[in-house]
């Protein structure tokens, strides 16, 4: 099968894997601005604009787009305000003196998922290029 998008030859058996994960002309959604660019210049793109800042009214600063779901979660998560106010209850306990107590935070499960599936997606992508490489390699 001749892929409309890259003009690559790709086997019968292996067309659904190529369009959906291999195909370096498929598109891709940005993961900070949502704007959809083929995936050989995805990570380009994202590199640049997670450098892009966001302000956040809570803390008084800007913060990168990169950053911002874990500013989010480290320091205006519900469960970690809860932790928050725990400690600062031990506090007025203990006259103010008081360990360090590692912040205590909740990733969404939908985040979670998400991280694990691009993190696999990346692997395999990179394996397979890695194998492509390996191979051209070896036919010279």
């Amino acid at each position: 099968v001749n892929c409309p998008r890259c003009e690559q030859t790709v086997e019968h058996e292996l067309w659904d894997l190529h369009k959906r994960l291999q195909c370096p002309q498929r598109m891709l959604a940005c993961q900070y601005c949502k704007f959809e660019l083929p995936a050989a210049d995805i990570f380009e793109h994202q590199d640049v604009c997670g450098n892009r800042t966001k302000y956040c009214q809570p803390c008084n600063k800007d913060i990168r787009l990169r950053e911002w779901i874990g500013h989010e979660l480290l320091l205006h998560s519900k469960t970690n305000a809860a932790a928050e106010s725990s400690r600062s209850m031990l506090e007025k306990e203990e006259g103010g003196c008081h360990k360090q107590v590692r912040p205590a935070f909740g990733l969404n499960h939908k985040q979670l998922f998400l991280t694990i599936a691009i993190t696999g997606l990346a692997v395999l992508i990179g394996s397979i290029l890695f194998q492509r490489r390996i191979g051209s390699s070896e036919a010279l």
